[in-house]
């Protein structure tokens, strides 16, 4: 129940904003960026694809199922057949499709599952044309027009699809009002280039279209990611980047807020670096900040591994949060936190020879929301105090109210 401890994966992660900004600035024409970009595109796009293509592959089916209007009107002679088809082949394929859809993992699957949905659509009517004697041939099949227009611009296909879904349709139209006999070879003729014109300006409108999303998403993606970087710089400490005691405000304000309505065991460890002063006062302040970041780096790493957040809470004071964890989980982090420390061996010869900076912490916990974060600290400071006197290099634990 840890409240929103910030994700710094994407902070951490320079790189990914610099290739944004090539990709961004690039003069380059294609639709496809470098490959680590390419699949965070993917999947990031995969969710909204799948409820978008979802809405319009419902309403394009009503749409399409209003036809037979047209079927009776230009086609009566084979309305019955045509209807059927409509009702009992194509709807229920779209039904299929879009429930397969929801199933898909891969964005390219689903827009191969958009494209054959609506190059298979337009197969039916054209085919009945075949078989009609209706004298409204002609207009009947200028209906190929609306298909064309909602795969380009309705599904909004990627360039690819949309040539493959717009190159099948066109094929199909060719043959099947070639073989209908809807007029003779010369309107044919004049009847193909009109269609051929058109998928091209589609094809083209879908490639602008295409790319249009595209730098939306890299907008959108570089955005976000100096957003993250802001929110990191704000909420880490400096020099340990560690979180930063304003951060630790917050998460504790967060974490009290949702005890309210759910109680929660917490615990709180706060560690001290033992004889920092003598320390910093002998090796001068620069050996004091690098002793400080390499300790900082372990007890960070220590602390995810047990479960716990580490926060700079002062000076060379470190807080460690845990949320859901009994007295056993933090004693045991604790002492791996203390033992991580000794393993560094980071000279201390001030104290002696053989001697190494160490720390002692103190440990308290509770339930909350019944103890307030202040009362916890206090507590965890408490224990801090009588691990010093007890010699420093080991834990105390204050017990507030037992954690279940």
């Amino acid at each position: 129940m840890l409240a929103p401890v910030f994700d710094r994966s994407i902070a951490d992660d320079p790189a990914l904003l610099d290739e944004v900004e090539g990709a961004l600035v690039s003069k380059a024409r294609g639709l496809r960026f470098a490959d680590r970009l390419e699949q965070r595109y993917q999947a990031d796009t995969l969710e909204p694809r799948r409820h978008f293509l979802t809405a319009v592959g419902i309403g394009g089916a009503l749409i399409y199922n209003l036809f037979m209007i047209s079927d009776w009107l230009l086609m009566r002679d084979m309305f019955v057949w045509v209807a059927l088809a409509r009702l009992l082949l194509i709807t229920p394929m779209f039904i299929v499709l879009i429930l397969w859809s929801q199933r898909l993992m891969a964005r390219w699957r689903l827009e191969a599952v958009a494209m054959t949905g609506a190059a298979i659509s337009s197969l039916l009517p054209l085919i009945v044309m075949i078989y009609s004697n209706s004298p409204y041939k002609v207009p009947y099949q200028l209906g190929m027009l609306l298909l064309m227009v909602y795969c380009a611009f309705i599904q909004q296909l990627p360039t690819r699809f949309a040539a493959g879904a717009l190159s099948s349709m066109l094929v199909i139209l060719l043959v099947t009002t070639y073989l209908s006999d809807m007029a003779d070879f010369v309107v044919w003729q004049s009847n193909a280039l009109f269609f051929v014109a058109t998928v091209l300006l589609l094809m083209q409108a879908s490639y602008f279209l295409e790319r249009g999303t595209r730098r939306s998403y890299l907008h959108a993606l570089r955005a976000r990611l100096l957003e993250v970087q802001l929110t990191a710089i704000a909420r880490t400490d400096p020099l340990t980047q560690l979180f930063n005691r304003r951060y630790l405000g917050e998460v504790l304000s967060s974490v009290w807020a949702q005890a309210v309505t759910q109680p929660a065991s917490v615990a709180l460890i706060l560690l001290d670096i033992d004889h920092f002063k003598a320390y910093n006062d002998n090796y001068g302040h620069p050996e004091g900040d690098t002793c400080l970041r390499i300790l900082s780096r372990v007890i960070h790493h220590t602390a995810v591994d047990g479960g716990g957040v580490a926060f700079r809470y002062g000076g060379e004071e470190v807080l460690v949060l845990m949320v859901d964890a009994d007295v056993a989980q933090a004693q045991a982090l604790a002492e791996s936190l203390r033992a991580a420390v000794v393993a560094l061996a980071i000279p201390h010869p001030v104290l002696g020879e053989g001697a190494c900076v160490t720390i002692s912490l103190g440990l308290a916990a509770a339930i909350i929301p019944h103890t307030s974060a202040d009362a916890l600290i206090a507590s965890a400071d408490s224990a801090l105090y009588a691990a010093k006197h007890a010699g420093r290099n080991c834990l105390r634990f204050a017990r507030l109210e037992a954690v279940g």
